[in-house]
C-alpha cells in the first residue's frame, strides 16, 4: 500500500511537472508568437522549444501551398530536418500520411506504433527511427492552414494530455501564423505602395515621355532584380501601298547598351510573335522557359525567363513591358499582379504626357506662328511706310512749293494724296502697336513729365479735327498738377485717341477735358484723372465690353461712315495698363460718352523691377532711353539735346591748318607773314611727291599753291586733288602768274590770286576758303533711293550742306574712311551689312570714332537693340515725314553744333 502510495505520489509529481513544462511552454509560445512576425524566424523557434519542453524526437510543422493542394514542410528538427528542408518535403493534402490525413479532416490524428500495418503512416527514410507520430491541425477562422507534427521513437509515446496540451499549442500557433501572414502581407503591400510610388515618381520626373518611360524601364529593373526591361508603344505606319499598320515600336531599354535602333520593331499583325499576341489579347503572360518558347524572342542572350504585361485604357492599347530573368521561373503571379496594378497608372502617364508633348507641340507651333505673324507684320510695316515715307514726304516738299509753283487743282489733289498716306500711315502704326502688345514686346520709355504740356498739345491738334463741325473743346485742369509717371509719348498717343474719338462721333456740342488728382480705391493709389466727355452719340451699355476687344467695332455702319480699324481704344487700354493706369467708361445713347484716363503719380516696387528687368542695365540706360524719347518728341532744347547726348564724347580740336606747295622759299615766307597773324598752323612742301603726300596725309583746312609749281606740275596735283573723294572738299586758292583762270576755277580751284598780290588778298581770301571748308558734309548711309532723295530735299532746303550718299553699309564705311563726313546718317534695315555693323565698324576704328552718327529707321526699337546704339539719337522716318521733320532738323544742327 505505501509503495502503492509511493508509485500514485510520483505519478502525479511528474504528472505535474509536465502539466507546469506545457504551461510553462505554451507561455513561452505565447510571448514567441507576439514578438517574432517572419515565419522564417518564428516556426523554426517554435519547433525547437516544443521539443526541448516535451522530451519529443522529432517536431515539425507543414502549411499549405497557394492552391491547398499540398502541405509544404516549413520548419523541423535536428539534422533530419535540416535535409528535409532541403529538399523541399511535402505531402499532398488527403494522401496516406498522418499530415495528409490531418490536413484533409482538419482533426488530430495519433499512430500509436508505426510497426501496426492499420496504423496510417509514411515511413520517412530521413527518420527511420519514428514509432509513434501524432499531428495537430492549424486552423484559421474553420480553414485547415497547416499542421503540427510531433514524432518518438517509443510506441504508445503519446496520450489524451498530449493531444489537448498540443492542440492548445497548436491554436496559439495558427494565431502567430495569422499575425505572421498578416504582417507579411502589409510589408508587401507598403513595399508594392513604394515601388509602384517610386516607379511614378520617376517617370513623373521626367521632361519628356521616353525620359519617364526609362526612368520607369530603369527603376523596375533595379527594383525586381530583372536582367533587362524593355517597353514599347504603338505607332501607325502607312506601306507603299497606302496600307495602315500597327507596330510596337521600343522606346526604353535598361540592362543593356545596344541602341533602340538595334531593338526590334514588332508588328501586331505577327501571328508568330507571342508579344503580339499578349497585345492584341491585352492579356499578361509568364515565360518560365524562354528556351522552349520558340514565339518568343528575347531581348538579352542570356534570359531564361520573362513576363509581357500590355498597357492598355479599356479597349485601347498604350504600351507594353517586357521584363526578363537569367533564372528559371523567376515571375510569379506576384509579379504578374504587381504589374498589373503598375499597368494601370503607367498608362495613365504615357496617355498624359503624350497629351502634355501633344500640347507643347500645339503651343510651339502657335508661338512659330506667332512670330511669324510678328515678323511678317514687321516686315510688311517696314515695306509699308518706305513708300508711305516717301508718298508723304515728296508731296509736302511739292506742297510747300520747293519744286515749282501748283495749281489750285494740284494742290488739292496733293493734299489729298498727303492727308491719306497719313492716314494710312497712321493704320499700319496701329496695327503694328497691336501686334507689338499681343507678343509682349512693346517699348516704353518712363519717366515723369506734366500733364498740363500733353493736354495743350492734345487740345491744339483736337482743334484741328473739329474744324470744320459746330464743337468747342474746353480744358479743365485743376490747379497745383503733381507730375505723373509714364510713358509720355504714348499718353498723348492715348489721349489723343480719345479726342479723335469724340471728335469722330459727335456732330456739335463740345468736347470738356477735365484734368485732376484723384485716390483710385480699387489700385490704393494717387493718381491724375483725365476725363474726355463728348456730347456725341453716345453707347449703348450692352456695347461697353465690345469697346476694348481688337478689330471689333460697336457699329460697323457708323465706323464705314467716320472711318477706323476697331484698334484705337484696345491700344489705348494696354497701353494705359502696362503704364500701371487704368481706363473708366460711361456713356448715354444720344447724350454723350466720357472715358476717362488714370494715370499714376509714381512706380510701384514691383513695377520698378518689371522696368529694370525690361530696359536692361540699370538707371544710365533708362537715362538714356528716357532722353532719347523726349528728344524724338521735342521736349529738350538744342543746348539740352548738346549736353545729354555729347558729354561722353571727347571735346574735339579745331583744325586750322594750310598747305602751302610752292618752291620758292622767298614766297613761302610772304605767305607765312601774311597769315602770321590768322592763327594758322602753316606747312610747305616744294617737291611734287611731298604735295601729294602732305595734301592726302594732312588733309588740311585748304591749300595755297602755284599752278606753275615745279614746271607746270601745279595743274596735275590741282586735277588729282578734285578727282580724289578724300582730298576734293580742301579748297584750294591759287596764288599764280598765269593768266589761265577760268581753266584753273573749271578744273575746281576755289579762288584765283594774282601775283603780284597784297597781303589782304590773301587774307581775305584764306578766310573765305575756310569758311567753305568749314561747310558740313554729311553722309547719308542707306539702301532706299527715296528715303535718300528725301532727306537731301529737306536739308537743301534747311541749311547748307555737302549731302553725298551710299546705298549699303560697306560703301557707306568705304566712303566715311575716304571722305570724313561731318555726320552720318545712317538706316538701320539694310541687307547684307545693317546700321548696327556700320555703328559697331565706326566706333571701333579710332579714326572714325569721334564721327556723330544720327540713326533714322522706319521701325521701332527694341530695348536690347537701343542698348546696341548707347549714346546715339534715334529719329524714325514716320516722323521725317509729318510736321514733326523739325526734330530731324535740329538733331542735325545739334550733332554739327557740338562738333564745331
Amino acid at each position: 500500500e505505501q509503495a502503492s502510495l509511493r508509485m500514485e505520489a510520483s505519478r502525479l509529481l511528474a504528472q505535474t511537472e509536465r502539466r507546469a513544462r506545457q504551461l510553462a511552454t505554451s507561455t513561452e509560445v505565447s510571448q514567441i508568437a507576439s514578438s517574432i512576425l517572419d515565419l522564417n524566424f518564428l516556426l523554426p523557434r517554435i519547433v525547437d522549444l516544443i521539443r526541448e519542453s516535451f522530451y519529443y524526437d522529432h517536431v515539425q510543422i507543414f502549411l499549405m501551398d497557394n492552391d491547398d493542394e499540398f502541405a509544404d514542410l516549413r520548419a523541423s528538427t535536428g539534422d533530419a530536418g535540416r535535409q528535409l528542408l532541403a529538399i523541399k518535403h511535402k505531402l499532398a493534402r488527403g494522401s496516406a500520411s498522418v499530415i495528409g490525413q490531418v490536413t484533409a479532416q482538419g482533426e488530430p490524428i495519433v499512430a500509436f506504433d508505426t510497426a501496426d500495418a492499420r496504423v496510417v503512416h509514411r515511413p520517412n527514410p530521413y527518420l527511420p527511427n519514428t514509432r509513434s507520430e501524432m499531428a495537430i491541425p492549424l486552423k484559421l477562422k474553420g480553414r485547415v492552414v497547416g499542421a503540427l507534427d510531433v514524432q518518438s521513437n517509443q510506441p504508445n509515446a503519446f496520450d489524451d494530455d498530449d493531444v489537448n496540451v498540443l492542440t492548445t499549442l497548436a491554436g496559439q500557433i495558427s494565431v502567430a501564423i495569422d499575425n505572421a501572414q498578416l504582417f507579411q502581407e502589409s510589408s508587401r503591400r507598403a513595399n508594392e505602395m513604394s515601388f509602384l510610388f517610386a516607379v511614378t515618381s520617376r517617370a513623373a520626373a521626367a521632361d519628356t515621355l521616353q525620359g519617364a518611360l526609362q526612368n520607369v524601364a530603369d527603376e523596375l529593373r533595379d527594383s525586381l532584380e530583372a536582367l533587362s526591361v524593355s517597353i514599347y508603344l504603338p505607332q501607325v505606319f502607312v506601306d507603299a501601298e497606302e496600307n495602315q499598320f500597327q507596330v510596337l515600336q521600343p522606346i526604353a531599354l535598361s540592362g543593356s547598351d545596344q541602341p533602340l535602333t538595334e531593338l526590334s520593331e514588332i508588328r501586331l499583325d505577327a501571328p508568330q510573335s507571342l508579344i503580339a499576341t499578349a497585345a492584341n489579347g491585352r492579356r499578361a503572360m509568364i515565360i518560365n522557359n524562354v528556351d522552349t518558347e520558340t514565339r518568343y524572342w528575347s531581348v538579352m542572350s542570356g534570359a531564361r525567363s520573362a513576363v509581357i504585361v500590355p498597357l492598355s485604357s479599356g479597349a485601347q492599347l498604350i504600351g507594353l513591358i517586357a521584363m526578363e530573368s537569367e533564372a528559371h521561373n523567376a515571375y510569379d503571379n506576384d509579379t504578374l499582379t504587381l504589374l498589373r496594378t503598375l499597368s494601370g497608372t503607367l498608362s495613365a502617364i504615357i496617355q498624359n504626357q503624350q497629351l502634355l508633348e501633344q500640347v507643347q507641340q500645339s503651343n510651339a507651333q502657335l508661338r512659330e506662328l506667332d512670330r511669324l505673324k510678328s515678323d511678317f507684320l514687321a516686315n510688311m510695316s517696314h515695306e509699308l511706310r518706305t513708300p508711305l515715307n516717301s508718298i508723304i514726304g515728296f508731296s509736302r516738299v511739292i506742297l510747300k512749293g520747293i519744286d515749282g509753283p501748283l495749281t489750285e487743282m494740284q494742290e488739292q489733289d496733293l493734299s489729298t494724296i498727303y492727308n491719306s498716306g497719313l492716314h494710312l500711315l497712321n493704320l499700319i502704326n496701329d496695327i503694328l502697336d497691336q501686334a507689338k502688345i499681343a507678343a509682349g514686346k512693346m517699348d516704353l520709355q518712363f519717366d515723369y513729365f506734366e500733364m498740363k504740356a500733353v493736354i495743350d498739345g492734345v487740345r491744339s491738334i483736337g482743334i484741328g479735327l473739329v474744324k470744320d463741325k459746330p464743337i468747342d473743346i474746353y480744358v479743365d485742369l485743376a490747379p497745383g498738377l503733381p507730375p505723373v509717371f509714364g510713358d509720355e509719348f504714348r499718353t498723348r498717343q492715348i489721349l489723343l485717341n480719345l479726342v479723335s474719338n469724340a471728335a469722330k462721333f459727335t456732330r456739335e456740342g463740345s468736347i470738356n477735358i477735365s484734368v485732376y488728382p484723384v485716390f483710385d480705391e480699387e489700385s490704393g493709389r494717387k493718381m491724375v484723372r483725365t476725363d474726355v466727355t463728348d456730347s456725341g452719340i453716345g453707347i449703348a451699355e450692352a456695347d461697353l465690353p465690345l469697346l476694348f476687344e481688337a478689330f471689333r467695332q460697336v457699329d460697323s455702319s457708323l465706323t464705314r461712315t467716320a472711318g477706323g480699324t476697331g484698334l484705337g481704344l484696345p491700344i489705348a487700354k494696354s497701353l494705359l495698363e502696362m503704364q500701371g493706369g487704368r481706363m473708366l467708361v460711361s456713356s448715354r445713347v444720344n447724350v454723350g460718352s466720357t472715358f476717362s484716363v488714370l494715370m499714376p503719380l509714381e512706380q510701384t516696387e514691383a513695377e520698378k523691377k518689371k522696368t529694370t528687368d525690361s530696359l536692361g542695365d540699370g538707371d544710365n540706360y533708362a537715362s538714356m532711353v528716357t532722353t532719347a524719347a523726349r528728344r524724338v518728341t521735342g521736349m529738350l532744347t538744342p543746348t539740352e539735346t548738346q549736353e545729354t547726348e555729347y558729354q561722353a564724347r571727347p571735346p574735339m580740336h579745331i583744325k586750322r591748318q594750310i598747305l602751302i606747295i610752292e618752291d620758292s622759299p622767298d614766297m613761302v615766307d610772304q605767305f607765312r607773314r601774311a597769315l602770321g597773324r590768322e592763327g594758322f598752323d602753316i606747312y610747305a612742301a616744294s617737291l611734287p611727291l611731298e604735295a601729294e603726300a602732305m595734301v592726302g596725309g594732312l588733309h588740311p583746312t585748304l591749300v595755297l599753291m602755284d599752278v606753275n609749281f615745279s614746271n607746270g606740275q601745279g595743274w596735275s596735283i590741282l586735277e588729282k586733288m578734285k578727282n580724289r573723294e578724300d582730298m576734293s572738299d580742301i579748297p584750294v586758292v591759287i596764288v599764280s602768274l598765269s593768266q589761265e583762270i577760268d581753266k584753273a576755277m573749271t578744273m575746281g580751284a576755289f579762288r584765283f590770286v594774282k601775283r603780284p598780290f597784297m597781303p589782304e588778298d590773301i587774307v581775305e581770301a584764306v578766310r573765305a576758303a575756310e569758311q567753305e571748308s568749314r561747310i558740313n558734309r554729311i553722309l547719308i548711309i542707306d539702301d532706299q533711293p527715296d528715303s535718300v532723295r528725301l532727306l537731301q530735299q529737306l536739308l537743301d532746303e534747311n541749311g547748307s550742306y555737302r549731302v553725298f550718299s551710299a546705298n549699303s553699309g560697306m560703301d557707306g564705311i568705304a566712303l566715311v574712311a575716304r571722305r570724313r563726313p561731318d555726320l552720318v546718317i545712317l538706316d538701320l534695315r539694310m541687307p547684307e551689312m545693317d546700321g548696327f555693323a556700320v555703328v559697331k565698324e565706326l566706333r571701333n576704328n579710332p579714326e572714325t570714332a569721334t564721327i556723330p552718327i544720327l540713326i533714322v529707321t522706319g521701325d521701332s526699337l527694341n530695348p536690347q537693340e537701343r542698348e546696341r546704339l548707347t549714346n546715339l539719337n534715334v529719329l524714325y522716318k514716320s516722323e521725317i515725314s509729318t510736321e514733326s521733320y523739325r526734330m530731324f532738323l535740329e538733331g542735325v544742327r545739334a550733332y554739327l553744333d557740338s562738333k564745331n
